[in-house]
């Protein structure tokens, strides 16, 4: 048997915790924002580091298989809870490993992994709030390590290490408004939670559990009070209509300082950091400028997700996914609903940064379009080797055709084909570009009597007078049509246009 065999065991086992539980973790989910996928990013985040070890040999030594879980986790982490839980077990399996594995750990040692990976998970939070699994992770880490400090066995360090997590689970709806206001426990700390069961299991034996009290994640007779996007639960000055989370090759040296800078642009700030990676998230009312400090360290995985939307999205459902290289459309493609993956550079676009966004999208179908002929052609090759979610894949050309394809998915009603809709405004743009001074020329060749929108995108850089002067050109030419101007933020080139003629 190898050496790594109850590690392995653990990790498959709190996956499918987390699984069992995700529709009630989301549920219950209230802490930051009631966006309901605490459980489906605990699960993601998890299943990214299990499938990292599935690609390992089945003799693979116990570090081989920490690490790689590590890695996975880190970059495959979705949302808050999800990045802390990676850090808060990757900090725990570097003490294990450390102290000979799985099989032979001590309660001294689980001790020392327990507090060191809750010293972790509160290094990685900008802003740490009680009350969260924050809370659940130190009460793990004290009740442990009194056992330790009486020469309690292993068993009984774990068991009380639980216990202790239970206790602080029980506190969160005390303690944390939200979660009071629901009559709920604190759905990170309750994945959290079963992490930690499992791993007691692991150890002490199946039943090790048995006689010890559970703790109801609901209290009777309460129903739960959703908290409007871009008002956090924990009332920060700061706003967090979008989610953005992003990953950069970066040491762990850089952590604090990307917390600072994050802070300054919105809350819920989570950043960890290991293996030469750095996973930052960031809840922001301004996700360009969240973006902006994404590109300012070369980082790749650059998703943006508006939590308003994420509200009211079934991941049963068809999910659309858009990638750009405009950094300035984040929030627009966003705000119709996308699952936006920035990429600045299509030549280093990564294929897990694609397959990740696909997973946000939807859990059955994603629909993907890309405003770059390099980005399509990574989707289409990601579609003739994926099993689910069915992709389908939008052949788009120009960043205005992602604009009015993705805005014809938001007006969809229930039951209209998404994908009809969005080919039907791709074929009804006709798309150009410019390098400013000839704006006026290059306006006259795609605006007429029948243009009902046009579309202007601004590389970084430009005058936006350029886009005031292009209005009174439009205007003599199409009376009446739309104007819509973005601070695209790419680039080249410094006008891209997008022309959509009424319906005859």
């Amino acid at each position: 048997m190898s050496e790594a065999h109850a590690l392995r065991r653990w990790l498959g086992s709190g996956l499918d915790a987390v699984r069992r539980s995700r529709g009630h973790l989301d549920a219950i989910n209230v802490f930051p924002v009631a966006d309901s996928d605490t459980g489906t990013n605990v699960y993601l985040t998890l299943q990214e580091g299990n499938r990292a070890i599935a690609r390992l040999p089945a003799d693979a030594s116990h570090r081989d298989v920490a690490a790689a879980f590590a890695r996975g986790a880190l970059l495959g982490a979705r949302g808050n809870s999800g990045v802390i839980v990676s850090q808060y077990l990757s900090a725990l399996l570097r003490v294990v490993d450390a102290h000979g594995g799985l099989d032979t750990v001590d309660a001294t040692g689980i001790a020392e992994a327990l507090s060191r990976s809750s010293e972790a998970a509160y290094a990685a939070v900008g802003t740490p709030v009680e009350g969260t699994i924050l809370t659940v992770a130190r009460s793990a880490a004290r009740a442990s390590t009194a056992v330790a400090a009486r020469g309690g066995s292993r068993e009984e360090a774990i068991v009380a290490a639980v216990d202790g997590a239970r206790e602080g689970l029980r506190l969160t709806t005390e303690q944390l408004p939200s979660a009071r206001d629901a009559g709920v426990v604190d759905a990170g700390a309750a994945a959290l939670v079963l992490q930690l069961e499992m791993l007691a299991e692991t150890i002490a034996g199946a039943d090790a559990l048995a006689h010890h009290p559970e703790v109801a994640w609901e209290l009777p007779g309460h129903r739960h009070r959703r908290v409007q996007p871009g008002h956090p639960g924990h009332g920060d000055e700061h706003g967090g209509a979008y989610e953005v989370m992003f990953v950069a090759d970066r040491d762990e040296g850089s952590r604090a300082e990307m917390v600072e800078r994050l802070r300054a642009v919105g809350d819920s700030v989570t950043v960890t950091s290991g293996m030469g990676l750095l996973h930052a998230h960031v809840h922001s009312d301004t996700p360009a400028q969240a973006v902006a400090i994404a590109e300012d360290v070369q980082a790749h995985q650059i998703v943006v997700r508006s939590i308003a939307m994420s509200m009211v999205q079934d991941r049963a459902a068809t999910g659309v996914v858009a990638l750009t290289t405009c950094p300035g459309l984040a929030e627009p493609l966003a705000d119709a609903g996308a699952v936006v993956l920035v990429v600045p550079d299509p030549g280093a676009l990564r294929k897990r940064d694609l397959r990740r966004a696909v997973r946000d999208a939807s859990g059955a179908e994603a629909i993907v379009i890309a405003g770059d002929a390099a980005l399509r052609g990574a989707a289409h090759e990601l579609a003739d080797k994926r099993g689910k979610p069915d992709l389908v894949i939008i052949d788009a050309t120009h960043e205005a055709h992602l604009i009015a394809a993705v805005a014809a998915s938001a007006l969809a009603t229930p039951g209209e084909d998404i994908e009809a809709l969005m080919r039907a405004a791709v074929d009804a743009t006709v798309v150009g570009e410019s390098t400013g001074d000839a704006l006026d020329s290059n306006l006259d060749a795609l605006v007429g009597p029948q243009t009902d929108v046009v579309t202007l995108v601004l590389a970084r850089g430009i005058d936006p007078s350029v886009a005031d002067e292009a209005r009174a050109s439009i205007e003599a030419r199409a009376p009446g049509a739309e104007v819509a101007v973005y601070r695209g933020g790419q680039e080249w080139p410094p006008v891209l246009i997008g022309v959509e003629r009424a319906p005859a």
